[in-house]
């Protein structure tokens, strides 16, 4: 658990001096005024459409996060013996919003192993686990890779079919995950597999931490609709787990899962979660170079635009530690995304579907085409209003088959 902040040597002007310091020294600052015609232009910050840029963004996310690692910037809040500061979460959040005023390195490859594998690691993992995996996560070179959505069981995680079967001090892992992030450049995968029987539903699953590298593991890249290859299909035959990578007790998995559920809705409900890149600036910019920002009508889309984005700022600072707060956000963030794409093509028309090469075109395709798989991931979008209706309004549960 990281200190609070009357606890903590350090305060959060001394650490915001700090990681202003580091990020100046560095890479450059962010402007606030309207760019356009040149420079990046992709809004999306998880999958590309390029294997090659994504190898080279990779790298560059490598060695940047060492050097966060080196500078004690990388995990203010997490436990000191496990490669952290041990500060406190308002401490990470500052460092978050200097690094937000600086063109820094995208670092999204990051996102399972940094708020969905590492910090269920850290609830549930054994000191040996802990010890073994979070300094390497967090330093940047153990990506990590979520193994739990199958053909047949994505909402519905308590019917996978992926078995998990005791051989002695080794566990045999036969079956088929889908729509897993990274997992074609991961070194560990958090799999969710069943070690009970086959109609055990949620009392019969249990979660390992398996090496990416062992024998009969085979990924294999899921083309989506932009061209990226950002998700993955991996096939897993007679694969041997040691019973030391078992994370909690045997068949005592589903509450190890509901915290990694509950970790990946929590990211996709944050701020700075990188999954779009600065998307109503962009915008703004879009309209000067398009000769549009003058037009009264795209004045008050923009302003929509403006205005959405800080409502989703201002309810995830308030609803920040309830239960319930991701679910409420992560539904606002989909909303936006498809209203910041229908507004691109407002501005863009026809220009918007073809990859031409041109600023400020096929970016904002790329986007759209984003948009359902969001609304799909940590759980869609029908599962988020279906929780937030039984467990927050209290109204009558959905009928179960």
């Amino acid at each position: 658990m990281s200190a609070s902040v009357a606890d903590s040597p350090v305060t959060l002007a001394e650490i915001a001096a700090e990681a202003e310091a580091f990020f100046a020294a560095r890479v450059p600052r962010r402007t606030d005024g309207v760019v356009h015609g040149s420079g990046p232009d992709g809004v999306i910050g998880v999958g590309h459409h390029s294997a090659e840029s994504e190898e080279t963004e990779l790298a560059r996310a490598q060695a940047w996060q060492r050097e966060l690692c080196d500078a004690g910037l990388a995990w203010v809040d997490g436990p000191v013996e496990y490669g952290g500061r041990g500060l406190s979460a308002e401490h990470a959040h500052t460092v978050a919003e200097v690094a937000a005023g600086f063109e820094v390195p995208i670092t999204s490859c990051f996102m399972v192993s940094h708020q969905i594998v590492g910090p269920t690691i850290l609830s549930h993992g054994t000191p040996e686990q802990k010890r073994a995996h979070l300094p390497g996560i967090w330093r940047g070179d153990t990506v990590c890779c979520q193994l739990f959505s199958e053909p047949e069981a994505g909402s519905d995680l308590a019917g996978l079919r992926t078995t998990a079967r005791r051989d002695g001090d080794v566990w045999v892992v036969t079956g088929q995950k889908l729509w897993s992030s990274y997992a074609h450049v991961s070194r560990l995968g958090e799999l969710i597999a069943r070690t009970g029987e086959p109609g055990s539903r949620h009392r019969g699953l249990t979660v390992f931490l398996v090496d990416m590298d062992s024998p009969g593991i085979e990924v294999r890249p899921l083309k989506q609709i932009t061209g990226g290859e950002h998700f993955n299909e991996v096939f897993l035959d007679e694969v041997r787990i040691p019973d030391s990578a078992r994370v909690g007790p045997v068949d005592g998995g589903w509450a190890i899962a509901m915290t990694t559920v509950t970790n990946e809705r929590s990211v996709l409900g944050r701020e700075h979660n990188g999954i779009m890149l600065d998307p109503v600036r962009r915008l703004f910019a879009l309209a000067v170079d398009r000769g549009a920002a003058d037009d009264p009508a795209v004045q008050e889309l923009l302003a929509e635009c403006w205005a959405r984005e800080q409502l989703l700022h201002e309810t995830a600072s308030r609803l920040a530690g309830q239960p319930r707060g991701p679910s409420v956000v992560k539904l606002m963030m989909t909303s936006d995304m498809e209203f910041y794409s229908e507004v691109a093509g407002r501005l863009l028309g026809y220009r918007m579907v073809a990859d031409t090469g041109a600023w400020g075109t096929y970016a904002w395709s790329e986007l759209l085409l984003n948009a359902p798989a969001h609304r799909i991931a940590g759980g869609s979008d029908e599962i988020q209003r279906n929780i937030l209706a039984e467990r927050v309004l209290g109204l009558p549960r959905e009928a179960r088959p």
